[in-house]
């Protein structure tokens, strides 16, 4: 996969890498409550992440409401998933070329997990390196923290698909 590691974060979650892969799976459920940004998330290929699966979020990125399309690139079971942004109305897509972010799940004994979440991306011209260097890096860091943060409560409290 191409894109150039832009950050990343991670965490220890006192869950296994099947649970968490449980809530990762099951984005339609469970995208809204791991990044609260995600209003909707829609799966055309009948609700469950899979490689070429793509994805429509309606979104609310810091007061702007929009649409996300990703395609899952990577779908490994207990251990990774990935995604790439095809389209969205925010202008990401316009200005980041190969912008793609990833889930990984390391177990880490006795019912723990490490998980780390990536952003990757290469800037397009002059106005994406300036976008990239005074609002996306630190903007994509809140959103890896928060995530991460939410998937750790989600995995840890035993709560499945929204109620």
């Amino acid at each position: 996969m191409k894109g150039t590691l832009q950050g990343q974060n991670e965490i220890v979650v006192h869950a296994s890498a099947e649970r968490i892969w449980e809530i990762l799976e099951d984005s339609e459920s469970n995208l809204p409550r791991v990044l609260p940004m995600v209003k909707t998330c829609e799966i055309q290929s009948g609700g469950r992440e899979r490689i070429g699966a793509v994805r429509t979020c309606d979104v609310d990125f810091g007061g702007k409401t929009g649409k996300t399309v990703e395609r899952c690139i990577e779908s490994v079971a207990h251990r990774k998933l990935a995604h790439r942004i095809e389209d969205d109305s925010f202008g990401f897509s316009r200005r980041l070329s190969d912008f793609w972010f990833s889930f990984s799940l390391e177990p880490a004994g006795a019912g723990t997990t490490l998980v780390r979440v990536e952003t990757h991306y290469d800037p397009r011209g002059l106005v994406g390196r300036l976008m990239s260097a005074l609002m996306a890096k630190r903007q994509f860091g809140k959103v890896r923290e928060s995530a991460l943060e939410n998937l750790k409560r989600l995995a840890e409290s035993g709560a499945t698909a929204a109620a």
